[in-house]
């Protein structure tokens, strides 16, 4: 296949806002997300340290072979190596000028910059990068559904093109570049290679203790089969055939590869009985549906299913643009004890803007019931609330709140 280059959302934060400003950035991502083709646009030297000789001469001398290098460097999957990272931030801690944009640094864990004692700690810029957003497979960089959903001014979307065959076809598809465009078979053997380097390789390089990768494929598995749910660390134990601590660590272990995403829940003083549990989502739709074994027709044929990797395709898809929005913005999920939830809320500044998935073609008000619940416990912070559908028409539910086809994602509002 010939490498296609999709215009990156992370593109345009790293070129005019990261690399005028900071001498060191870190891109961190699952495996095959893109961050190398990406990044080495914006690098004069490259050194992949994931080719043998290279990594050699890191480890052996690793503030030699950053001296040596020319321009803007870029450091492609650090944890081959991670003595690199002590060079880099001896580099930048001795240039009193403070360079901007001399290092880019790349790599698929995410566990080393949550240590205290990690050398990034102060020195390097972390930017999350995830796999091919619906925009960016329709080579649009620039728009940003987040940022749309906060504005003072409430959006004037148009009917969708979009059916929900079209939508089941998107997930199953998957969102890792190398795989956009091959056969259904073709998809399915590099899904199956990319788990086997998961389990095999990548999980072992970063892992305190040895992972089994049979046992850690049957709990990246049931994550698989439970996506969109809240976690249940003991039912997935069950699932896998293991303990339950060591679930535990598996569960960290994925997160920490970028392969699985923890949405935390919610909590606010005004509301109570809230559940604390977070929800689970695997990155990539398209490798939940692998790992389950669905292709678009089976998918159709089953309702629960469909609703989860519906949730987890609109979720990902949101999350993907949190790195990249206007204002700081998090992203919560919400269930409490007496039965009322809400799928997504993204908070940013003390507004709210809350968010129902639903995998059908018709929605009404019953739908969104968490959202009137909500509207009418937050008052004025409540901003916006839409129901996110696989409809083609946009419609309003009640004040402040609309029925959405799930393409208005990607597609700007009329009055954009």
């Amino acid at each position: 296949m010939v490498e296609r280059l999709y215009p990156r959302i992370v593109d345009r934060l790293v070129t005019e806002e990261l690399l005028p400003e900071f001498p060191a950035i870190l891109i961190v991502g699952p495996r095959g997300c893109g961050k190398s083709t990406s990044m080495g646009q914006f690098a004069d030297t490259v050194l992949d340290l994931s080719t043998p000789g290279v990594r050699a001469a890191a480890i052996e001398d690793p503030d030699g072979i950053l001296a040596a290098a020319v321009g803007p460097v870029l450091i492609d999957e650090w944890q081959e190596a991670p003595e690199i990272l002590g060079a880099v931030k001896r580099a930048v801690d001795t240039d009193l000028s403070r360079t901007p944009g001399r290092f880019i640094v790349t790599g698929s864990v995410r566990a080393a910059q949550q240590a205290a004692t990690w050398p990034g700690t102060g020195r390097l810029i972390r930017v999350r990068m995830s796999g091919l957003t619906q925009g960016e497979l329709e080579h649009n960089n620039s728009y940003n559904p987040i940022d749309t959903l906060f504005a003072d001014k409430a959006p004037t979307f148009g009917h969708s093109p979009f059916s929900r065959h079209d939508y089941l076809n998107r997930i199953v598809a998957g969102r890792f570049p190398d795989v956009i465009g091959r056969t259904d078979r073709g998809r399915s053997r590099w899904f199956d290679g990319y788990v086997e380097q998961l389990v095999d390789r990548d999980a072992a390089q970063i892992a305190t203790t040895n992972p089994r990768p049979r046992k850690l494929r049957s709990v990246l598995s049931s994550c698989a089969a439970r996506t969109g749910q809240e976690l249940n660390k003991q039912a997935t134990a069950r699932d896998a055939d293991v303990a339950k601590s060591t679930a535990d660590n598996y569960i960290t272990l994925l997160e920490d590869l970028s392969i699985i995403a923890l949405i935390p829940a919610w909590h606010n003083k005004r509301l109570h009985r809230l559940n604390r549990s977070p929800k689970i989502h695997i990155t990539d739709p398209g490798l939940a549906a692998h790992l389950l074994h669905v292709d678009t027709t089976a998918l159709e044929q089953d309702a629960t299913l469909v609703g989860q990797l519906f949730e987890t395709f609109v979720a990902t898809e949101l999350r993907a643009h949190i790195e990249t929005a206007e204002h700081r913005t998090e992203m919560f999920h919400l269930r409490n004890r007496d039965g009322n939830e809400v799928d997504l809320i993204l908070e940013r500044r003390g507004r709210i803007v809350a968010l129902e998935v639903k995998s059908s073609t018709n929605v009404n008000k019953s739908d969104a019931r968490g959202l009137l619940w909500l509207q009418n416990k937050l008052g004025a912070a409540f901003h916006f609330g839409a129901v996110f559908y696989a409809g083609s028409v946009p419609f309003q539910i009640d004040d402040r709140i609309w029925a959405l086809p799930a393409s208005t994602l990607w597609h700007p509002p009329k009055n954009s």
